[in-house]
């Protein structure tokens, strides 16, 4: 990872003034396979920040969803400020989209003495799929996709023109170290979707760093492009794994 001059969030920050837009993630994009270098967006929802284990009820109060979201009994916090400071982007939660979700991430990101380099509404990749332009977009580069649903999506993205590498599964925390290997060793793709919840926030910044190609946490907009905007049901998936 190259040095990077980071800010840190204090007590008088307003960090929505630094958020990038939909379309600036997009360009970093491009520029990174252009440029053949390494970017990576590590997104931090309500999960990651439950999962910071500063705030107890926060935390607990998401233990519904932890299987969902990859997890076991695992203590990532070490490794979730690693990716939050390694990430090329770092999508957080903003006020004017989920106000006490950005609440729980500001106090977070102080009491931790969180660095970042660039950051994005935590939801851009939802944005981009209601984009008109996103299929002609993504048909540019040749994407793999990660997660528990990605061979589900690959006909999807094909039927709408994109060239998919490969579709990697990627069930939860245990199966990061062989897919990262399976990642690293497929030489074809230019841009890894990672769909698999904390797992994809923790893969997608060294993998970037590792390999020199863009790495994305992409999250549910994998789901809205399979299952469509309108008829995406989040409680359905969680419940269907439990």
């Amino acid at each position: 990872m190259e040095y990077r001059d980071n800010r840190y969030f204090t007590h008088d920050f307003s960090y929505e003034k630094y958020l990038l837009t939909t379309a600036e993630v997009m360009g970093c994009i491009d520029d990174a396979v252009k440029d053949g270098k390494p970017y990576s967006l590590a997104r931090f929802g309500h999960a990651e920040i439950a999962e910071l284990r500063i705030f107890p009820d926060f935390y607990h109060g998401m233990t519904y969803y932890r299987r969902y979201n990859g997890l076991a009994g695992q203590n990532i916090r070490a490794e979730l400020i690693k990716a939050f400071t390694s990430a090329t982007t770092a999508g957080i939660l903003p006020t004017g989209e989920n106000a006490s979700g950005a609440e729980y991430s500001k106090k977070a990101f102080l009491e931790l003495g969180l660095g970042f380099y660039t950051i994005c509404s935590a939801w851009v990749t939802h944005h981009m799929t209601r984009l008109p332009h996103f299929w002609p977009w993504m048909r540019q580069y040749r994407v793999i996709l990660v997660g528990r649903r990605a061979a589900e999506a690959a006909p999807v993205f094909q039927r709408n023109g994109v060239t998919v590498v490969d579709a990697v599964g990627l069930e939860g925390y245990e199966q990061i170290e062989t897919t990262y290997e399976q990642l690293r060793g497929n030489k074809e793709w230019q841009i890894a979707l990672i769909a698999a919840g904390i797992p994809a926030t923790l893969l997608a910044p060294r993998l970037a760093s590792d390999t020199g190609r863009v790495a994305i946490d992409f999250g549910h907009a994998l789901d809205l492009l399979i299952d469509g905007q309108d008829e995406f049901d989040f409680e359905a998936l969680v419940r269907n794994l439990r």
